[in-house]
């Protein structure tokens, strides 16, 4: 997670109270406030958001078994990459490429019934993020 909170440390004010409120939202909405649902390889849903922030930045959130959110990422999205482009590399079965904003499910109609984690997910991230 130090990454994450190096990534807020680099925004300006204006970024980080967009970071803070969207943090605020989580914790009253769960995944409703989640932004939209990302791709997997095979083009379906993968159990994995982003949200867009202020500017450029996003926030990429993951959904326990154990009903906790992960905020996995922060970061600018930019022609040369994204947080999602980034994460591609240690989640499998994650695009790398996002979908067409028309095309972008929300992250969940339910807050009781967020996208969450397989339990071959769940081991990735723990053997990331030392959960």
């Amino acid at each position: 997670m130090a990454d994450v909170e190096r990534a807020v440390e680099q925004m300006s004010k204006r970024e980080r109270r967009a970071y803070e409120s969207a943090v605020d939202g989580l914790r009253g909405e769960g995944c409703r406030a989640a932004g939209k649902r990302v791709a997997s390889i095979t083009a379906d849903d993968y159990p994995m958001c982003q949200r867009s922030l202020y500017g450029a930045w996003r926030m990429v959130t993951v959904y326990r078994q154990n009903e906790s959110i992960v905020i996995v990422a922060v970061g600018r999205h930019t022609e040369a990459g994204s947080p999602i482009s980034a994460l591609s590399d240690s989640f499998p079965g994650l695009s790398a490429t996002g979908r067409r904003r028309s095309e972008q499910p929300p992250c969940c109609e339910d807050e009781a019934a967020p996208p969450t984690l397989s339990d071959e997910l769940e081991a990735r991230l723990a053997e990331l993020y030392g959960f």
